[in-house]
C-alpha cells in the first residue's frame, strides 16, 4: 500500500468541507475548508518564515550572551548635532516639539491648543 501523507488528507478534507455546504448548509465548515486550503497553498512560505524568525532569535540571543561575558564593550559613536538648531522651525515642527500651537507673541507663552 502506498503511504498516505498528511498533506493529501488535508487537501481532500478541505475540498470536502467546502463542498459540504451543498448538503449540510453550514458556512462554518466552508470557512474551515478555505482556511485549510490557504494554509496548504502557503505552507512553504510559512515554514520559511518560521525558520527566519528562529534564526533571528538565535542570533540575538547569542549576541546578548557575548555582551554579558564581555566586561568592557567599546563603541565608537559619533555625536551629530542637529542642523535644526541653527534654522527657524516650521509650525509643524514646533507643534511636534512643544505639543501645542505657540502664540505669535513671545511674551504670551500660554497653551493655545
Amino acid at each position: 500500500m502506498k503511504k498516505i501523507k498528511i498533506n493529501q488528507v488535508i487537501e481532500y478534507l478541505s475540498s470536502t468541507l467546502v463542498f459540504s455546504y451543498f448538503f449540510i448548509h453550514n458556512i462554518f465548515l466552508v470557512l474551515i475548508g478555505i482556511t485549510l486550503s490557504l494554509y496548504l497553498i502557503n505552507i512553504n512560505m510559512i515554514n520559511n518564515l518560521k525558520k527566519s524568525i528562529n534564526k533571528n532569535i538565535i542570533i540575538k540571543n547569542d549576541s546578548k550572551d557575548l555582551n554579558k561575558n564581555d566586561k568592557e564593550i567599546n563603541s565608537n559613536t559619533i555625536n551629530i548635532k542637529s542642523s535644526k538648531e541653527d534654522k527657524k522651525l516650521t509650525l509643524v515642527e514646533e507643534i511636534e516639539e512643544f505639543g501645542f500651537i505657540p502664540s505669535i507673541d513671545n511674551k504670551n507663552n500660554t497653551n493655545a491648543a
